[in-house]
């Protein structure tokens, strides 16, 4: 794997054939972690020039690709804990294996899709929120997008791109789909990544995924284990969270970003504060909270999550969002 053109793959300049070759060969069982570093540095040195803005600032996002379509659980997350007086920019994409990507339920809930880079100090300073389109911050990925999606495979390209944040955020909330690169991506923050204050790269096993042992949800279920790797000045520690059985079965759907929409303003406007989909909020913001140093442990952090969303504080943020995004796109 030496010799992989990486540059040259990155930005498609080789024959598709030859670049559907190197994909398959950038798996998740076969990618090093010297190989995910570089990846990564070489991937951000194509992004396009964001404004700096000052630290601390949180991304939670998650990496996609568990083959289950549920709700958007970290974008709901990102509203929540920006409510608590957290500096946010999320970085996300439209959905390559789901349903609703993030900007899919963003575009669903009324924000544009695509904003300009130089409006981004201004909205966290007016809302301490503020979205990263992936696309639009990597414009030279898109040949090599559309190569992969046409693949069909699991590629390390559907697992970095949390990593990718050009803000480079001081704290994280990261779940990731599938085990080992939970590992891998914990381990790059932790030794590659020296603005990371604190994170935690969250993974839960599914129990019905027998046929491929190593996908599970990428972010903290509600019911049954969930692996987290906390990253600390530098430090790496793994804990194990258990959570007992909830006894609530989510309603079938098919989870396109306007169901996910109509769930949202349900849980904001207090109208839903006993399905699984609130306790998943609450619960991956109550980490959020945690982790950005508003909460004492993960239990006060659902603690407060749950007095956010009841106070409806959540709900006048998603509206102050919304009118800055409005007064910045005219």
């Amino acid at each position: 794997m030496e010799s992989l053109p990486l540059e040259d793959l990155i930005h498609l300049r080789m024959p598709e054939d030859e670049a559907r070759h190197w994909l398959l060969r950038l798996t998740p069982e076969q990618v090093t972690p010297a190989m995910l570093q570089k990846l990564v540095q070489t991937v951000q040195q194509t992004a396009i020039a964001i404004p700096a803005v000052d630290s601390p600032v949180m991304d939670c996002c998650g990496t996609g690709g568990s083959g289950v379509s549920h709700y958007n659980t970290s974008t709901t997350v990102a509203f929540v804990v920006a409510a608590a007086g957290v500096r946010v920019v999320k970085f996300g994409n439209r959905a390559m294996s789901s349903q609703s990507g993030s900007f899919d339920f963003l575009e669903s809930l009324g924000f544009p899709p695509e904003t300009r880079p130089e409006t981004l100090p201004h909205l966290l300073e007016r809302c301490n929120l503020a979205f990263l389109y992936a696309p639009q911050c990597y414009p030279c990925l898109a040949p090599l997008s559309r190569l992969r999606k046409a693949l069909g495979t699991r590629t390390i390209f559907n697992f970095i791109g949390p990593l990718l944040n050009p803000i480079k955020p001081s704290h994280r909330l990261l779940g990731v789909s599938h085990s080992g690169m939970q590992s891998l991506m914990a381990t790059y923050l932790a030794e590659s990544c020296p603005e990371t204050q604190k994170a935690w790269v969250v993974h839960s096993p599914l129990e019905h995924s027998a046929n491929q042992p190593s996908t599970g949800l990428d972010e903290i279920a509600c019911e049954g284990k969930t692996r987290i790797l906390q990253i600390e000045s530098g430090a790496l520690l793994e804990k194990t969270l258990n959570c007992p059985p909830l006894g609530i079965i989510p309603p079938h759907a098919d989870h396109q970003p306007d169901e996910n929409a109509t769930i949202f303003h349900q849980l904001i406007s207090g109208e839903d504060s006993h399905s699984a989909y609130y306790h998943m909020v609450c619960l991956n913001a109550g980490a959020g909270l945690y982790v950005a140093g508003k909460a004492a442990s993960l239990e006060d952090g659902v603690a407060f999550a749950k007095e956010l969303l009841a106070d409806h504080k959540v709900r006048e943020k998603f509206e102050q969002c919304r009118r800055a995004y409005d007064d910045f796109n005219r």
